[in-house]
């Protein structure tokens, strides 16, 4: 259905703005990465819990978390500012936002390539591409063009170096089977979420030295981490993860004292609601896995897919789903109807999450646990057709 604005505009002579088309490609890559590693995750899944597998050569599969991580979150991440980059040039006319679209998808490719391939190069290559593309990122949101706090773009920095180091530890372990190096890559997301309610803290008040802290916890948190996966002493190893995973549980306690969901204002409407609820799910999501982070650090087994997709689906899925019906209309110049907004993506995203958290935590004890933990992956599908369903709801005006 046309945009009545862009109708109304074009019928009165007035320029129609519409989005550059980098951001359509960015958005396009990322969904494309979501989908190939939604499948190879599935039938990872499947092989690990005896189910039959829907990819041949799922046994093989290792590069999951790569494409989620870098390629997916990543890239709806970056895509956010790409209108903004392309007013940035890096070479005379060539805009940022060109090579970090280029070197981020780019690599995701050519590391899944290598890593299936078990060719060494390739691997390298990719990554090598990935930390390339977070410098340019890093680049640009440190630069004047992108406006904002200095203390917010540090933690911001502090995101997309995580997601550098992590890219660069990968290139000896892999995503999947290392638990510092996955906790790593996830602070990429988990600083960038992090530094974006900060903003909204900075406007309901919150204080200049608590801003500064957090850049400072933010940076000491991935320098620790970092260190816990380079470091080849064992216990230094561990009190390194231990000390990031606490630092980043009081980042999150203090964005929460100050975050507006968390507080008492009464709020009308479905969409405030809406927002507010999916908020407040991410970050119950968020502090379980970092328990779940912790226990795995400490004991050492049977923690890491439930503290994994405690964050990575239940968090940052949970935070898309929350803000998508702002984000994505101004992505694309859309007229958006907030109030035509569900619950039905939030609660079934809930629920897939519920599945395959409590599912794995579940089958040391119960044969059931690996059920739960299959089926979670359809559920997570459904809760994807419900979201693209909630976000063309929103953007189509009513006759």
């Amino acid at each position: 259905m046309p945009d009545p604005i862009a109708l109304k505009k074009k019928r009165a002579g007035l320029p129609v703005q519409h989005p550059p088309r980098i951001v359509y490609i960015g958005i396009l890559l990322s969904a494309l990465s979501l989908a190939a590693g939604f499948l190879t995750g599935i039938a990872a899944l499947a092989v690990n819990n005896g189910y039959p597998s829907i990819i041949p050569l799922a046994n093989g599969i290792t590069f999951h978390p790569d494409l989620m991580v870098f390629g997916a979150v990543g890239g709806l991440l970056i895509s956010e500012k790409l209108e903004l980059m392309e007013k940035f040039p890096l070479i005379r006319k060539i805009p940022i936002s060109r090579p970090i679209v280029a070197f981020l998808f780019g690599g995701v490719f050519i590391l899944s390539l290598g890593i299936l391939s078990s060719y060494a190069v390739a691997r390298y290559a990719g990554l090598l591409l990935v930390v390339a593309a977070s410098l340019l990122f890093l680049l640009f949101m440190s630069s004047n063009v992108n406006h904002g706090d200095k203390r917010i773009k540090l933690v911001f920095a502090a995101a997309i170096a995580s997601m550098s180091l992590a890219a660069i530890g990968n290139m000896n372990s892999l995503l999947y089977s290392d638990v510092k190096l996955t906790f790593l890559a996830l602070l990429f997301p988990i600083l960038y979420i992090l530094a974006e309610r900060m903003e909204l803290g900075f406007v309901r008040g919150m204080g200049a030295r608590i801003m500064a802290l957090q850049a400072y916890i933010a940076w000491f948190a991935v320098g620790m981490a970092f260190v816990s996966v380079e470091v080849p002493d064992k216990f230094i190893s561990r009190f390194a993860m231990v000390l990031s995973i606490i630092l980043v549980a009081i980042l999150t306690g203090i964005s929460i004292k100050f975050d507006p969901a968390f507080r008492k204002i009464k709020r009308n409407g479905r969409f405030q609601h809406f927002m507010r609820a999916g908020i407040q799910i991410s970050f119950f999501w968020l502090l379980l896995g970092l328990i779940l982070f912790m226990l795995q650090a400490i004991i050492g087994h049977g923690y890491l897919d439930p503290a994994t997709h405690s964050i990575a689906i239940g968090f940052i899925g949970s935070f898309i789903v929350a803000h998508s019906p702002v984000i994505f209309p101004l992505t694309f110049k859309k007229k958006a109807i907030q109030e035509n907004v569900t619950f039905l993506p939030l609660i079934m995203i809930t629920i897939a999450n519920v599945s395959r958290v409590f599912g794995d935590l579940a089958i040391p004890y119960t044969s059931l646990g690996e059920t739960f933990s299959y089926v979670s992956g359809y559920l997570l599908l459904f809760a994807i057709l419900l979201f693209v369903y909630n976000i063309k709801k929103i953007m189509v005006s009513p006759d």
